[in-house]
């Protein structure tokens, strides 16, 4: 028997560098961006491959807490997003499963702790690659969608905004929203929203998904409470006319601003998402006080008090909220138990 060890990650490095570096080259034309998907999408072993040999580092797993989802049903989280998560929907449900017996991670825990309890919170998430820092924040988010849903008759307007660099990292999430949100029978529903969603798409695409927006058309006449984009296109969304509905059906039920791979806005960058973010707030009819923001990152450095005090400053001054009202969530290792043996002739 031939083993396949990480047989379904590479391919999946491969497509997913291709799709992020096209994006971040920003090239508009469609035929030039095909023939470079296709160009760096080559997997490894053929020729010209984009990228080069994987190297696997191993490293200690991450801490996880002392209460289970189960335990955490009906307190902290919705009942029915717990049940959501334990059956997630679609081809791909069981790589999103997550038990009930299943622990969450120490940081993972405190952020929703921080961003489900009372007040305002905002949460700097500073983690490593891989120990679910996309979990730290879309699992609040959608236990108060089901509180919301359970509650009001239709959830209508944007509610929650995920904004990404990179288009890539964008579709990274399709498939995660699509499982976790299924179980809602189209009640929780989301976007997708960049340069390639189309204006309107097939009828067959909605009986396929129905808990996602497909096309433009949709999320004008009727936004989902989720809405994932990129700060360029929540930039266009602002002053365009025919995104006017978009705005105007959201107006002061913003409640989430989720801000991942924030380590990317630094220097003008950080300056221009600040005021940015000023304009999403009066475009949307809310203010920052009624807002949740999230920046999760795997290489902003943390560890020290003065390192805190820094990040928390960093997003307090991103959002234009006071520094106390942001926590500070680490990834924590489990690191095992060593003991020493000793010798009893030494002894």
């Amino acid at each position: 028997m031939q083993n396949s060890f990480f047989a379904s990650l590479l391919p999946e490095l491969s497509t997913r560098s291709a799709r992020a570096t096209i994006s971040k080259l920003g090239f508009s034309n469609r035929p030039l961006r095909r023939h470079l998907m296709a160009l760096f999408g080559r997997g490894y072993g053929e020729a010209g491959c984009f990228l080069g040999d994987p190297v696997f580092e191993a490293t200690f797993g991450w801490k996880p807490a002392d209460v289970d989802m189960a335990s955490l049903s009906g307190g902290l989280l919705h009942p029915a997003l717990v049940s959501a998560m334990e059956k997630p929907w679609g081809d791909n449900a069981k790589d999103y499963r997550f038990p009930r017996e299943a622990r969450p991670y120490v940081h993972q825990l405190a952020a929703w702790e921080a961003l489900l309890g009372p007040g305002y919170k905002s949460v700097v998430v500073t983690s490593g690659t891989g120990s679910g820092k996309t979990e730290c924040f879309m699992v609040p988010v959608l236990s108060s969608l089901a509180q919301a849903r359970a509650t009001e008759q239709e959830l209508r307007g944007v509610r929650a905004l995920f904004l990404y660099p990179l288009n890539a990292l964008i579709q990274s999430q399709r498939e995660r929203l699509r499982a976790w949100t299924g179980p809602f029978d189209g009640d929780i529903r989301f976007c997708l929203y960049n340069g390639m969603t189309p204006d309107e798409a097939k009828a067959e695409k909605y009986r396929e998904a129905p808990n996602e927006v497909h096309d433009r058309a949709t999320l004008r006449s009727n936004p989902p409470p989720i809405l994932v984009t990129n700060p360029t296109m929540l930039e266009y969304m602002l002053v365009r006319a025919q995104d006017a509905p978009i705005l105007e059906q959201s107006q002061g039920k913003l409640e989430w601003i989720v801000l991942d791979e924030a380590h990317n806005y630094i220097g003008s960058q950080a300056a221009e998402l600040a005021l940015l973010l000023r304009r999403v707030l009066h475009g949307f009819g809310t203010d920052a006080q009624r807002v949740r923001f999230v920046a999760t990152s795997a290489t902003i450095g943390s560890g020290d008090a003065q390192a805190k005090a820094q990040l928390q400053e960093f997003l307090a001054r991103l959002a234009g909220v006071e520094s106390d009202r942001v926590v500070v969530v680490e990834g924590q290792r489990q690191l095992p138990q060593i003991t020493t043996a000793v010798d009893p002739a030494l002894s």
